[in-house]
């Protein structure tokens, strides 16, 4: 056999360029016809499109809550685009990604997803720093991490749980060297707010638990994760055709139905299709140091981690409905998205009963009757259709943010000047933001802000 890999590595058809293609759906990966620089690959990868296939139903949904991409670095084989890809041919509604200590491929995920029809959820896989959770011997701790360390998967839930995650894996990698991210069971629980938790497969700490002290063992580790994550974690389980992972899923039930907590069917999914396990194989080996050949049962891990449709969900897991509805009820309890992401500004600290509406014309009536000399009546008209727009659009508090900076620049005589566009707003001038008089030189109020316009206002400042 490896003298087979070896003559099928050397020959022309399977050069390592050859994966700088895009695949179609029709002609396999290794046409010669599709090797494109990587520029243009990434290019086509953006325009590609998926549509999502009805036609994979089972006889119940199913949405897949654990999926790495190519950016958990030699843990998942497939691009983001290849993942939207297959899962709209599978018809999944609904896919978590959720890559190794970070959301590097949620951006990329998101926009196939979207012109896909797939719903594009948020999580990742995060590394413990510690295998224990009870605490009781100081024997117990490792402070191995990557893929020897323990890790669970969190799913972004809202807003809240979104900073929380990014959060929590900033924490994890700061101070230490690239690739060696881990975490805290306590900066867990800190950042546990709007996070659902999933206990994960052989790399979960409830399984290695079970593996060093048996059911007893696994229990106080769920209990302890259970504390952390109240209502909020499901016991994950897994079929990939490996007996020692039976057994684990039989002592898993176990220990649900014993503390009644949700179980939840997932694949784990590491690659897009069947086929590109071989691509895994060889990153498993690189991970581990070793060659195909000696990697031996390193490559039974990733069995089977290819997406699989509802169908066939439903064929693996026919003894198990509830862990299937389960993946499908949570995935609908996921509100966020990437399209959930829009910024939002510091609050600015406001007086007792006070809005930032009603403050934001309190000091722009304030500084207009020092800066308008004489103040007119296109003037007043001018400021409070100004006022009226910002107040429309929300964006009061952006402008008292600006206007906060500009008073401490002041006060503090630093030299500061507002410019561009926002030159032309008579609330910026009355504010001090901007130093010419948009009502005197007749400028347009619409060149800077509008309704029609659809975006946040640019209001830029010079200082030394």
């Amino acid at each position: 056999m490896s003298e087979k890999r070896l003559r099928s590595s050397n020959s022309p058809s399977d050069s390592p360029s050859r994966n700088l293609g895009v695949p179609s759906r029709d002609v396999g990966p290794s046409d010669a016809s599709l090797i494109v620089a990587a520029g243009a690959r990434k290019e086509l990868l953006k325009r590609r499109e998926a549509r999502l296939d009805p036609r994979h139903a089972g006889p119940r949904p199913y949405a897949e809550l654990r999926v790495a991409s190519a950016f958990s670095f030699l843990d998942g084989s497939s691009l983001p685009e290849d993942l939207v890809e297959q899962a709209a041919n599978l018809g999944l509604p609904a896919v978590a990604l959720v890559d190794s200590n970070g959301v590097y491929g949620a951006p990329r995920f998101f926009k196939a997803a979207q012109a896909a029809g797939v719903r594009p959820l948020v999580g990742a896989e995060v590394t413990l720093t510690n295998c224990e959770l009870d605490q009781r011997s100081e024997n117990h701790k490792s402070q191995i991490t990557n893929h020897k360390s323990p890790r669970i998967t969190l799913l972004v839930q809202n807003r809240a749980g979104y900073k929380n995650l990014c959060r929590l894996i900033t924490t994890g990698a700061a101070g230490k060297p690239k690739g060696e991210t881990a975490v805290t069971w306590s900066e867990v629980e800190e950042h546990a707010e709007g996070l659902h938790c999933l206990t994960g497969g052989e790399e979960g700490p409830v399984a290695r638990a079970l593996a060093r002290g048996g059911i007893e063992a696994g229990r106080e580790t769920l209990a302890r994760i259970a504390g952390i994550f109240p209502g909020r974690l499901h016991v994950e389980i897994g079929r990939h055709r490996l007996r020692e992972e039976e057994h684990r899923n039989q002592a898993l039930v176990e220990l649900a139905r014993r503390m009644r907590l949700p179980l939840l069917a997932s694949n784990g999914a590491r690659y897009a299709r069947a086929k590109d396990k071989e691509l895994h194989d060889v990153l498993t080996a690189i991970r581990n140091h070793t060659t195909l050949d000696a990697a031996g049962r390193l490559l039974a891990a990733g069995r089977e981690r290819h997406l699989k449709d509802a169908a066939q969900m439903s064929a693996l897991f026919a003894d198990l409905p509830e862990a299937l509805d389960a993946s499908w009820e949570l995935s609908r309890k996921l509100d966020f998205t990437l399209a959930d992401l829009g910024y939002r500004f510091p609050d600015y600290p406001l007086p007792p009963a006070e809005t930032p509406d009603s403050f934001l014309r309190q000091v722009t009536w304030n500084g207009a009757r020092t800066r308008f000399r004489p103040m007119t009546a296109r003037a007043q008209s001018q400021i409070a259709k100004e006022l009226a727009m910002i107040e429309k659009l929300s964006l009061a508090g952006y402008f008292l943010i600006v206007w906060d900076i500009v008073q401490f620049c002041q006060k503090e005589k630093i030299l500061v000047q507002g410019r561009g566009s926002a030159a032309n707003s008579a609330v910026c001038y009355a504010l001090s933001i901007t130093a010419v008089d948009p009502v005197r030189m007749d400028l347009l109020f619409e060149r800077f802000l509008s309704e029609e316009r659809g975006e946040w206002p640019d209001i830029d400042l010079d200082l030394p």
